[in-house]
């Protein structure tokens, strides 16, 4: 499941636009970036990703790969690192997440 939401943000199909990403093909709400199972996945897995843009225009994005807590249930930051564009964000968690789940 995991796969196949990374490999969405890392398809071809996704060009540069500024700072955003858009689709080639312009269908307004048509084209969901995560689905449900791969939110599911993920939470049953007790991991997440979060990618945000850093509070300077142009400065990069910041990715941030939390881990569930067994005892206390709380989200702990496992990982996190600082890159140029939002792709490059998600490859790193990519690679980071099929690691730590032997994907």
């Amino acid at each position: 499941m995991i796969t196949k939401l990374l490999t969405r943000f890392l398809n071809k199909s996704y060009e540069m636009d500024t700072l955003a990403y858009k689709w080639k093909s312009v269908l307004p709400y048509n084209n969901t970036i995560m689905e449900k199972e791969d939110i599911d996945f993920l939470l049953k897995a007790g991991w997440w990703v979060q990618v945000s843009p850093l509070a300077n225009s142009g400065s990069g994005w910041v990715c941030g790969i939390y881990k569930r807590g067994k005892k206390t249930g709380n989200w702990v930051t496992e990982y996190a690192k600082t890159y140029k564009t939002p792709h490059a964000c998600y490859k790193w968690a990519r690679r980071i997440l099929e690691k730590e789940l032997d994907i």
